[in-house]
């Protein structure tokens, strides 16, 4: 699944183009060998480089309603720039993409899932430390990974995360409606598909077939009509409302305030100018807690930075210059 409008055609100078790249499901276009490694929470997908380089590894973690594929133009984009993202490791996370998630869904809590990446990182792949980008739900556990792991973390990169106002709206969901009504309202719409079982899945393949998949992800980025199929049919195929659901109440009661207080490493945070589910309070809010991380907003960019505007991302989260 790829399709591309190729940014190195992009004129000195010029503009980088919006969506240059569809998302890839062939883990060796990426330079990655995926791999399968049996948890606690059943069996993960993992997609690494085959050579590790280094004691660090480069962890990315996406967001609800996604899979590795998510960070292919990121992938493609470093690599276009001459700077290849080393010692890659993208996870499925559980419950998403080919990693089925835990029989006993209860088992499904943050810190179990925080362990689980972690085990993969370290205890299966060898990797002493990693350093973390994370898209949305990813963000959230690279933050708690930080907060909970802050000898082994030694930076963090935050794509639209899951901070304060999806906490809010977890716990208070008319309380908080204002602030970002787009998640509140998918976060219903998804509790009463998973209460519906195979209807509401039927009902979600009924949206696709009808051809109004693309008018019911526009909220998520700024210009839905310019993003390539294969980002639409993804997120078709990761619509999955009861693993959404539980990714949500497994936020309630964190406290963030006292849990990111811990967090030493450097913080890298970003969110699109266009975001309806993060919105730029959010970031702001960053510093009351994390006063070494450095804010950016990408402009004419939705909730997907690392979609939408990959080069941006990528010299906003400091990624093509890392020190290893």
């Amino acid at each position: 699944m790829t399709d591309t409008t190729t940014a190195a055609d992009t004129p000195t100078g010029a503009a980088p183009p919006y969506a240059p790249y569809g998302l890839d499901d062939d883990p060796a276009s990426s330079g990655l060998v995926p791999m399968t490694i049996d948890t606690e929470l059943g069996p993960v997908r993992v997609h690494r480089t085959s050579t590790r380089t280094g004691p660090i590894a480069t962890l990315l973690l996406h967001g609800a309603a996604g899979s590795w594929t998510t960070w292919t133009p990121l992938i493609e984009s470093a690599r276009a720039a001459g700077e290849p993202l080393a010692d890659v490791v993208a996870i499925d996370l559980p419950g998403w993409g080919a990693s089925p998630g835990p029989a006993i869904r209860s088992r499904l809590t943050l810190d179990a899932l925080a362990d689980v990446v972690w085990q993969i990182v370290h205890t299966h792949l060898g990797y002493e430390r990693a350093d973390i980008t994370g898209h949305s739900l990813g963000a959230f556990i690279a933050l708690h990974l930080a907060a909970t792991r802050p000898q082994q973390v030694v930076a963090v990169r935050l794509v639209s995360a899951t901070t304060f106002s999806v906490l809010a709206s977890v716990e208070h969901p008319v309380r908080s409606f204002s602030a970002i009504p787009g998640f509140t309202l998918l976060l219903a719409v998804f509790r009463l598909l998973r209460m519906g079982g195979d209807r509401g899945i039927r009902a979600v393949r009924a949206v696709r077939l009808a051809g109004l998949l693309r008018l019911a992800v526009s909220p998520l980025f700024r210009h839905p009509l310019r993003m390539p199929r294969s980002v639409v049919d993804a997120l078709a195929d990761e619509v999955r409302p009861d693993s959404f659901v539980r990714a949500a109440e497994a936020t309630r009661g964190y406290g963030p305030l006292q849990r990111w207080a811990g967090i030493h490493c450097d913080v890298w945070a970003i969110r699109g100018d266009a975001d309806s589910f993060v919105p730029s309070a959010d970031l702001t809010g960053l510093l009351r807690v994390i006063p070494r991380a450095t804010l950016a907003e990408i402009g004419d960019c939705g909730h997907f930075a690392h979609i939408e505007r990959p080069r941006e991302s990528l010299e906003a989260l400091g990624l093509g210059s890392r020190r290893r």
